[in-house]
């Protein structure tokens, strides 16, 4: 079975159509071990680095496994770039 993708005059086979999991602000907390007040803190527009969300009126939800959630989250990883050190009169720094 063949589908039309939004914006696309071409037809898509069905199977490479990806579809999320779409979930709700206190799932996504209960996923992530953080309080529901924290995500949506994290979607307001006065947020300089949004969580990825839809707004369907006044309800917020997540694409759960998409590659725009999955950017966001490995942005906020500790520890996954390569660091270099720098001496500096004499001091090391991190930099």
């Amino acid at each position: 079975m063949q589908q039309v993708v939004p914006g696309s005059e071409q037809a898509v086979p069905k199977s490479a159509v990806v579809s999320y999991e779409q979930i709700g602000p206190a799932e996504l907390a209960k996923r992530l071990d953080v309080p529901e007040t924290w995500v949506r803190e994290h979607v307001r527009k006065r947020t300089t680095d949004p969580i990825p969300h839809l707004k369907l009126g006044k309800y917020v939800r997540f694409r759960w496994g998409s590659p725009q959630l999955e950017a966001w989250l490995e942005a906020r990883m500790v520890g996954t770039h390569t660091s270099k050190v720098v001496q500096s009169s004499g001091k090391e720094r991190i930099q």
